[in-house]
């Protein structure tokens, strides 16, 4: 069985994914899966969130 993959932030398609690779080691961990569509970050939108290290002195 095929499942979508979306984007959680612009709702873009990224893709299909089986559903026995889901079972595998190697899934994604912050997928997030609502009935047959698996919701995670495109590279774009990840690019996007990615913050830069501060360092921080107390």
């Amino acid at each position: 069985m095929k499942i979508l993959k979306v984007c959680q932030t612009c709702d873009r398609i990224i893709g299909e994914i089986e559903l026995d690779n889901l079972t595998s080691h190697n899934m994604d961990p912050i997928m997030d899966i609502v009935g047959n569509v698996a919701y995670a970050l495109c590279s774009g939108c990840l690019h996007e969130m990615e913050m830069e290290p501060r360092n921080v002195y107390h």
